[in-house]
């Protein structure tokens, strides 16, 4: 299904123009990157008094967003077997040291 058209006084036509500092304009694309933003849509929420995501404290360790996705991949092949029957319970004590060290490393980066 298609996205409705917006009415005419909901498009934004219109293009405001005005003038920054080299640093401002870093500042802004800087501000706007961090809240996951256009520098545009940014600007426009920071004028017009909308609420504009919180700055995000640093991205996530590739690395270990990955090993948790291994984790949760073995986590789902030993419910599928000990549903059909198989018996792994040995294996829950591993994942579970597994979870808690990835999480260990987490909090460790994140200082909290």
């Amino acid at each position: 299904m298609a996205r409705p058209n917006k009415h005419d006084h909901e498009q934004r036509s219109v293009k405001e123009q005005y003038r920054v500092t080299v640093a401002e304009r870093a500042y802004i694309r800087a501000q706007a990157k961090a809240a996951g933003l256009r520098p545009s849509e940014y600007s426009r929420r920071r004028a017009l008094g909308y609420e504009v995501p919180a700055k995000a404290e640093g991205a996530p360790n590739a690395a270990l967003v990955s090993e948790l996705n291994r984790i949760g991949v073995n986590v789902n092949q030993l419910a599928r077997s000990v549903h059909r029957g198989s018996a792994f319970q040995e294996f829950w004590q591993e994942i579970g040291d597994e979870i808690n060290a990835v999480l260990a490393q987490l909090v460790s980066e994140n200082g909290s």
